[in-house]
């Protein structure tokens, strides 16, 4: 079995046989991949403490005949340690990042962007005033949206392509659809979400800029959980995954002042 170098950190653990464990890693230069650790829950394995948010330098073999992995070395490039003020929304939010690409993320297919801006996003998870935790989780969010091919769509109609304009201060968003809709191609019984034109501008202006620019953003606690509803419906029209599992980090964030 030809032996592999990448870069890259733990999606999820889970325990295999007697001392093994099953990793699923989010790489660098190979995407996604899941690899065995044979023995690696054993007192004496030197790879025992795989932590969660770390960046690593792994090496592992894959067999040709079945694709099947097997890690040998696994070393911390890099740890994430969420210990300024509020660690827990810094966990909260770096572990919903972690939920939502172990749920999205495609099998051994290259994704370098979004590796790189995942490792960005941990950084300044780990390092901004926590104010700046809510704007820079919903950048992140919508990025990685965009990267998966589910970017939606707030700059035009998305059935005629014309600019919308705001009824009685709102414009309305389809999920099913994955972006604004004018008030001429609305149709009566579907679902739409209404939007305050400064929500909207506030998500446009997240949309749109660095990840470091969306740090320094200020949201209060209810325009944020607007816009993540807003992310979370149109998740759940874009994709099979139903009931996200990522998605219990809202209900953690309304219970601490993090």
């Amino acid at each position: 079995m030809p032996q592999l170098k990448s870069e890259g950190f733990v999606l999820k653990s889970v325990n295999w046989k007697e001392n093994s464990r099953v990793l699923t890693f989010f790489t660098d230069n190979a995407g996604r991949q899941t690899v065995i650790d044979r023995g690696g829950r054993s007192l004496k394995s030197h790879r025992g403490r795989l932590l969660n948010f770390a960046r690593l330098d792994i090496t592992y073999f894959k067999s040709e005949k079945t694709g099947t992995a097997y890690v040998s070395e696994a070393e911390a490039l890099e740890i994430f340690g969420f210990e300024k003020e509020g660690t827990l929304g810094r966990l909260t939010f770096a572990s919903a990042a972690v939920e939502l690409l172990y749920d999205l993320l495609p099998e051994d297919e290259p994704m370098s962007d979004l590796y790189y801006l995942t490792i960005g996003f941990f950084r300044l998870t780990d390092n901004i005033p926590k104010g700046g935790l809510y704007p820079l989780f919903i950048a992140y969010f919508m990025r990685l949206l965009s990267q998966l091919g589910y970017r939606p769509n707030f700059a035009g109609c998305v059935s005629c392509g014309q600019e919308p304009r705001p009824e009685s201060g709102y414009y309305f968003f389809i999920p099913e659809k994955g972006g604004l809709v004018c008030s001429s191609c609305q149709t009566m019984g579907e679902y739409y979400i209404r939007l305050q034109s400064e929500r909207l501008e506030q998500i446009y202006r997240l949309q749109t800029s660095s990840l470091t620019e969306a740090s320094s953003a200020r949201l209060k606690l209810k325009e944020a959980e607007e816009v993540l509803e807003l992310l979370v419906n149109f998740l759940r029209f874009q994709t099979d995954k139903g009931e996200l599992k990522s998605l219990k980090f809202l209900e953690k964030l309304k219970k601490t002042n993090y």
